[in-house]
């Protein structure tokens, strides 16, 4: 049997909830707690393991806040005296500190179930329906079951605080978020540890998130979308998607001591241009979807009823771009997999769920006995965090038993991406790449729909004041600042909350988020800013944004 070579590559992402100082939302933490570092520890179990990681840099400089004290307003709160609490604080505990998932975080601890079943039994509840001691333990509850398992053996205080379950005090709260941050500080040292070994590969991202094709051409990005109304006439985002790129590169050298050779564009969207920057900026290899290989090479990518491919010969070769500047390596992920992972996987038993996506990769191995290549790269790439809180015990036994049967097989190989490009015989030219994301094979998650490209043209208008003000004022001190809240702008993030096809739960928080941003650029400077940004961009009713302040 021929040898097939695993490209296992995993994505971390959350954009910038701070605002002045304060998080205003806590999944940088949380995630961090739960994914960041467990992901990466399993390298520790399995001595053959190697594996690829991209994490956005804007998310390294999240957990280097946390590390150096900051604070979102859930885990202020949960270091907090009870007693000293206002009614809008307590309120906001009893509306916030149950986000986690019931199935597999809340069931698992008695009190939280009791608590959870207490505070949605009811249409209407009050606060004065829950003690202090009960809101004391939600809050302890809340921060411990977002902590993986892993670090329970790790910490053997986080056992002891688990085991309590009921009465919680002040200072056991203190010592749950201290862990946090006490887990946070090994994630760069770790990283960085593995990639001196050479059992990871660290790649970036924009540094922000950005969708690259949007903000190089516009126009070309809109041409599959609903719509084209209200958005800018003119556009000139090109220095800033630049922006997004070196900076990124700088910042993970700066914190890794070593220069990415590789690149996850957001939401796996390519095209020319995109292809092109990352050339120029001297980005070696990216990665893309089947979807957009399909389009890309004209050929589709046909499954049978148990979703194996007739023919996975296409997927598995690396392919080369040849831009104006360089040429530029391209891989693509196969979809079914990754969703697979993500969305249903995490139904089903673990151990089931691992066999099942070892023998997908087997039966693709066997159809290589045909292939005139003697090498073949299998890439599994997906988000690396989101769809573990919906598997039992954060997705380690499903993960532990695929890299156990990975590791197990001598015709199976897991690989960093650079290394097997630099060795690979067999790469494909790649005449043409097609323009679209992981989704629909278009940019219509982000743009060309009403209220989405109405933020557009809000960070447009922003991005003008803000050049002509640089080009007066060159020696402002403030110029880089406003830059930066320019650019945090630019996320996917907001634009993804934004109108129509998805809905968060908590949209009015992003849109919020959003506008401040903008806002700041106009402060920074010392202008004053338009009116249209104190008023909500999301026109169905929802529950205004108001954060607990205290008084």
């Amino acid at each position: 049997m021929r040898k097939l070579s695993l490209a296992i590559y995993w994505h971390m992402h959350q954009p910038v909830y701070e605002i002045e100082g304060t998080y205003l939302m806590p999944w940088a933490r949380l995630h961090a707690v739960k994914d960041y570092l467990d992901m990466i520890l399993f390298l520790e179990k399995f001595p053959k393991l190697k594996l690829n990681f991209d994490v956005v840099p804007a998310l390294i400089d999240t957990v280097i806040d946390y590390i150096n004290g900051k604070h979102d307003i859930h885990s202020e709160l949960t270091v907090t005296d009870v007693s000293n609490m206002n009614d809008d604080e307590k309120a906001f505990v009893l509306n916030n500190f149950f986000s986690s998932k019931f199935e597999t975080m809340i069931f698992r601890s008695e009190n939280y179930k009791n608590l959870y079943q207490k505070r949605f039994s009811r249409d209407v509840c009050n606060i004065e329906d829950f003690s202090s001691q009960e809101i004391s333990d939600l809050m302890a509850l809340f921060n411990l079951v977002w902590i993986d398992s892993v670090h329970y053996h790790r910490y053997p205080k986080l056992q002891e605080l688990w085991d309590k379950q009921y009465n919680y005090t002040l200072e056991d709260r203190k010592e749950i978020i201290n862990i946090h941050r006490e887990i946070m500080k090994e994630i760069i040292p770790t990283y960085k540890k593995y990639v001196t070994e050479g059992r990871i590969e660290m790649t970036t991202s924009a540094y922000y998130h950005s969708i690259l094709p949007i903000l190089i051409d516009l126009k070309a990005s809109t041409k599959s979308t609903h719509t084209t109304e209200g958005l800018p006439s003119t556009w000139g985002m090109l220095d800033d998607a630049r922006a997004q790129v070196k900076k990124a590169l700088d910042r993970v050298e700066e914190i890794m001591g070593t220069r990415p050779k590789g690149f996850w564009p957001p939401e796996l969207c390519l095209g020319p241009k995109t292809l092109g920057l990352l050339a120029k900026e001297g980005i070696e290899w990216t990665i893309s979807d089947e979807g957009i290989l399909s389009d890309s090479i004209n050929f589709d990518f046909v499954r049978d009823f148990k979703g194996n491919l007739n023919d996975p010969y296409h997927l598995l070769k690396v392919y080369e771009y040849q831009t104006k500047t360089a040429p530029i390596d391209v891989i693509f992920r196969d979809r079914s997999i990754a969703n697979l992972i993500n969305f249903e996987y995490a139904g089903i038993d673990s151990k089931m769920a691992s066999n099942d996506l070892f023998d997908k990769i087997k039966v693709i191995q066997n159809k290589l006995l045909v292939s005139p290549d003697d090498s073949h790269l299998l890439t599994i790439a997906l988000d690396g965090e989101n769809c573990w809180e919906n598997y039992q015990n954060d997705g380690n036994e499903f993960l532990s038993n695929i890299y156990q049967m990975i590791e197990n097989d001598e015709t199976l190989e897991t690989v960093l991406i650079t290394d097997y490009i630099k060795e690979d015989k067999y790469k494909k030219a790649l005449n043409k790449i097609h323009s679209g994301s992981w989704i629909d094979k278009t940019f219509q998650y982000w743009v060309g729909e009403a209220t989405k490209n109405k933020a557009w043209m809000y960070l447009k208008e922003t991005k003008d004041i803000f050049e002509s003000f640089a080009k007066e004022n060159k020696e402002n001190p403030n110029l880089e600042l406003a830059h930066r809240e320019l650019m945090i702008a630019e996320g996917s993030d907001w634009f993804w909350w934004y109108g129509e096809l998805n809905n968060s739960g908590q949209d009015y928080v992003f849109d919020y988020m959003y506008r401040e941003r903008l806002k700041n650029v106009y402060i920074l400077l010392g202008l004053e800013y338009p009116s249209y940004l104190d008023e909500s961009l999301i026109t169905k009713v929802e529950t205004p944004f108001k954060h607990p302040t205290r008084t």
